[in-house]
């Protein structure tokens, strides 16, 4: 594998691991009605710390990461595939997106980025500068939107009522039959989701088109010109994170309202985003840094299969052990990093036997329309090395 991949690779495992410290939140609590009635609350300092540390460092900064990096991917499939590959590729990832969030979680993406993945074929003979342009537009049209609703006052449900589906979707989580969980979720859960989608795809297109832009100039390549360009860039996000999460501090350490707080984490993000990309790329070259991202490709490489299962694995634990909203914030975080530790190690054993994880290969075998190559040969997978 080449080194351009395997920087892609470990980014995208990187970036898988900074949403499943976000999602945690969703998996172990009811941060969906938490959200909704503004009632996230933290049994102790740690907790309250940590929470300002998810908010301000992790938060809507690794999911930019994920979707920029899906762009780029969809620029090196297409340079050497087909139209109609690129149709059965999104049909695939749509269908389980639906799956993934009707029948286990309500945080999908992946439904999001197949739908998305779609206007991307509008750009794939558009100049890089013009894609660069799009993108940029886009991300600021969405955060115009995001400022505007500060001024939008929010609807009120009575705090009667607030309380009583606050009870009945711990209640849910807890104790209902799974069935019957699946019906309660799509009610309050999926169908408010699905109606979110129009405003959802306007930042995930706009990061496609970044990533786009990347593969379009191939920065992914270790050139002097790139080298010179990431650093510039380097320093500006970081120029702009350094403000924008002060900011965003200072809303939540303030408690202002909902929606400036959202917008200043959002616009963050943007920044962070950059910049956690940037950094890693220039950090890279230097060995101790490549030490510690290089077990972070082998989850990158089974992206789809470990991102999946995140949430059936959690979501299962939760509800068989009746553990649900029990947690701390912090205890969340113990068992996100010993997740993403057994993944570490399950994806490096995987990726010695097999050339692709599970759902990937499926993946690949749909959209190429015959089975793909599964197990590896160890003695030709060694003659390729010597060579």
């Amino acid at each position: 594998m080449t080194n351009r991949f395997k920087l892609i690779d470990s980014l995208r495992g990187l970036a898988l691991f900074g949403i499943l410290l976000v999602n945690m939140k969703s998996f172990q609590s009811p941060e969906f009605i938490d959200t909704m009635f503004n009632k996230a609350s933290y049994k102790n300092d740690f907790d309250q710390g940590l929470y300002y540390f998810l908010q301000l460092f992790i938060q809507m900064k690794f999911y930019p990461i994920f979707s920029f990096l899906f762009g780029l991917s969809f620029y090196l499939f297409m340079i050497k595939s087909t139209l109609s590959r690129f149709v059965s590729r999104t049909l695939f990832l749509f269908l389980i997106g639906i799956i993934h969030l009707i029948f286990i979680w309500y945080g999908d993406i992946l439904h999001v980025y197949a739908i998305t993945s779609v206007f991307l074929l509008f750009f794939r003979k558009v100049s890089s500068k013009k894609v660069v342009i799009w993108s940029i537009c886009l991300l600021f049209a969405y955060h115009l939107f995001l400022f505007a609703s500060i001024f939008v006052p929010a609807s009120t449900i009575p705090t009667a009522n607030q309380s009583r589906i606050a009870l009945e979707y711990i209640h849910m989580y807890k104790e209902a039959p799974y069935f019957e969980w699946v019906l309660f979720r799509f009610n309050i859960e999926v169908l408010p989701i699905l109606q979110q989608l129009p405003i959802v795809m306007i930042p995930v297109l706009g990061w496609f088109l970044l990533g786009l832009y990347a593969g379009k100039e191939k920065l992914y390549e270790r050139t002097h010109r790139n080298i010179v360009r990431i650093n510039k860039w380097w320093k500006i996000s970081l120029f702009l994170s350094l403000i924008t999460v002060c900011l965003n501090g200072l809303a939540i350490f303030k408690n202002l309202d909902d929606s400036i707080t959202y917008f200043l984490t959002s616009l963050s993000g943007l920044f962070l985003a950059i910049f956690y990309i940037t950094a890693i790329y220039l950090l890279r070259s230097r060995d101790i840094f490549k030490k510690i991202l290089s077990p972070f490709q082998y989850v990158g490489r089974m992206s789809l299969t470990n991102y999946l299962a995140q949430s059936i694995m959690v979501i299962s634990f939760f509800r068989f052990f009746h553990m649900y909203n029990t947690l701390t914030l912090t205890e969340g975080l113990l068992i996100s990093v010993a997740l993403f530790v057994i993944q570490l190690g399950i994806s490096y054993i995987w990726l010695s036997y097999f050339y692709y994880g599970p759902v990937e290969w499926i993946w690949r075998s749909f959209t190429y329309q015959k089975i793909s190559p599964f197990f590896i040969n160890k003695e030709s997978h060694k003659l390729k090395i010597q060579k």
